[in-house]
């Protein structure tokens, strides 16, 4: 297997918070790594997959030590060995690093950072911040700590076991934002790559504001297909009778492309001329996630309806019931293929890109309803 590592013979690294850089002789280090280790252990521009969902769980791993006697105090732990689940706080910022990557040292800045400003912003002891160094030993990461002059907690996993119990994270650095659920932590959002530490400090504003509030599951890959199509129709139904005002029944049917949207049927089973989609769209920007609403339409084209299942604003806050009201308001009783954003007056705040993406899906639909409408036949049945 192909291995990717950001070394050279000579490798520039930042050596202090005021970024100094000075050169490093690690390159030796690095293809012995490589070699031995048969693993991705340095950051590269793709992704992963992970074995835990957003809103679900995060593993409760186990670690034999932290770095330093300091490092315990800092997460609320007596010495020794311990597990996720025994961190105090409400949020966790997990990061997962290795000592050779690059990215990693740039990231190690901002950690520090955040953890500096932790304390003016009133979140000391509520927001915690754990690194750990993935294939690096106690020594590898003490010396890390000098060179970097970083203060925050660091614990080790050398054979890589705790970095590979979360599946596939895509490299390092990696960055869980963990929520507290009573004895569990589950996860909120996750990063790979570089990340500042104002990104830092305000996605764990975010979560933290959130308190117990459940973090929704995000949408997967599979867009439409859901895996439970029981608990799909249940929705849409519920959806299409708030949006007509009565009770209806609904059948699948497919638009020009294989568009996948639901008819409204009426009380003996007629159409009604309402129709309803489920959408999934992938994020634009690689700090969000997949998002997922329900929309309804009529045979002209006119948006009947809008409601999020899973909408972000800046820093992966869902969007409130006001937020939903206001770009219902926008978009209800408009003509679908006509709808041009503007991002002064259509956004949501700080949620510019999902609202476009929603119009953007509105405008697509409408076109393969046309089309569908130039045959004879229409809209037909799912297969």
């Amino acid at each position: 297997m192909a291995t990717f590592c950001s070394c050279a013979d000579t490798t520039p690294a930042p050596s202090s918070a005021r970024g100094r850089v000075k050169e490093r002789a690690v390159g030796g280090r690095c293809a012995v790594l490589a070699l031995l280790l048969g693993t991705t252990a340095f950051a590269w521009a793709g992704g992963g997959e992970l074995t835990v969902r957003l809103g679900k769980p995060f593993p409760n791993l186990e670690f034999d030590e932290l770095v330093a006697p300091g490092d315990y105090a800092a997460l609320g732990l007596p010495p020794g060995s311990f597990r996720l689940a025994d961190i105090q706080g409400q949020v966790l910022v997990l990061e997962f690093f290795n000592r050779y990557c690059l990215t990693s040292w740039r990231q190690s800045l901002q950690l520090e950072s955040l953890g500096k400003l932790l304390g003016p912003g009133g979140l000391e002891g509520k927001v915690r911040i754990l690194s750990v160094g993935a294939g690096n030993t106690a020594a590898e990461l003490r010396q890390f700590r000098t060179e970097q002059r970083i203060t925050y907690p660091l614990a080790t996993d050398p054979r890589f076991d705790r970095y590979n119990d979360l599946g596939e994270p895509g490299g390092t650095p990696f960055t869980a934002f963990l929520v507290r659920r009573g004895e569990v932590w589950t996860l909120a959002d996750s990063h790979v790559g570089f990340y500042g530490d104002a990104e830092l400090l305000v996605r764990a504003r975010v979560l933290l504001g959130q308190g117990t509030a459940e973090t929704p599951e995000a949408p997967d890959a599979e867009g439409d297909r859901d895996t439970a199509p029981a608990a799909v129709d249940a929705e849409v139904r519920a959806f299409l009778s708030r949006v007509a005002g009565t009770t209806v029944g609904i059948e699948p049917m497919e638009l020009s492309g294989g568009t996948r949207v639901f008819r409204a049927l009426g009380p003996t089973g007629s159409p009604t001329g309402l129709y309803a989609r489920l959408a999934t769209r992938a994020p634009v920007c690689d700090l969000g996630h997949r998002i997922r609403f329900l929309f309804a339409f009529d045979d002209g084209g006119i948006a009947r309806g809008f409601e999020p299942i899973y909408l972000m604003k800046f820093g992966n806050e869902l969007w409130s019931a006001a937020d939903s009201a206001r770009f219902r308001a926008r978009l209800v009783g408009r003509r679908m293929d006509e709808l041009a954003f503007d991002a002064d007056v259509d956004a949501v705040t700080s949620a510019t890109m999902s609202s476009a993406l929603v119009y953007d899906e509105l405008r697509r639909t409408a076109a393969r309803l046309r089309e569908s409408q130039k045959n004879a036949s229409g809209p037909t049945p799912a297969r």
